[in-house]
């Protein structure tokens, strides 16, 4: 009888195996299936496209709401990576050039824009040319803040006119035709002499 019993067993454990086996696969689908997609920027780009070209003031409003978002991340990403390190005026100040950049003529129109801008193979911020971490942390989060109420029109007044900045310990030749404006933390700020 023992051994009729030990068939059962193996018999029962096989099909139990089966049926797990089973549901995990149903489970693994499902949640696969439900799992929200990863939006890249291009995918970000046609969203907006499309919802211009459907015209309608709840269209028009999304689009908004993406760009706005858009624009704010590009902007904490600059303050991240530049200056997560320094004291919250110094993050201030580079959202500020980023800022200035925007108002003026010689640079591009959005804050996407002048953060990633490029001369040839060379990026006018140099760690958006480089592979990066993802931003993460308190630093993160006061980037985002920061960077929230600059793209909605506050100016921190803490480098003003800046339109350049770099870290204190480089030298470079740029910085001899600019006016300094002020040093916070690790960089010194600088604004174009107008003549």
């Amino acid at each position: 009888m023992k051994s009729g019993q030990t068939g059962l067993s193996r018999t029962f454990a096989r099909d139990a195996a089966t049926v797990l086996g089973t549901v995990c696969l149903i489970v693994c689908l499902s949640t696969i299936a439900h799992a929200e997609p990863v939006v890249e920027d291009a995918q970000v780009d046609a969203d907006i496209t499309t919802t211009q070209s459907q015209g309608t003031p709840q269209s028009k409003r999304n689009t908004a709401e993406l760009d706005r978002a858009r624009q704010v991340r590009c902007l904490a990403e600059a303050v991240y990576y530049e200056a997560k390190g320094e004291p919250r005026r110094g993050q201030e100040a580079v959202a500020e050039v980023v800022a200035t950049r925007v108002a003026s003529k010689a640079y591009p129109k959005s804050f996407c824009g002048v953060v990633y801008q490029r001369s040839g193979r060379s990026c006018q911020f140099s760690w958006a040319c480089s592979a990066k971490r993802a931003p993460s942390g308190l630093q993160w989060q006061r980037a985002n803040e920061i960077a929230e109420r600059v793209v909605d029109g506050w100016r921190p007044g803490v480098a003003p006119g800046a339109t350049h900045f770099h870290a204190t310990f480089v030298d470079p030749s740029w910085a001899r035709v600019y006016r300094r404006v002020t040093s916070i933390g690790g960089h010194v700020f600088y604004r174009q002499i107008v003549r």
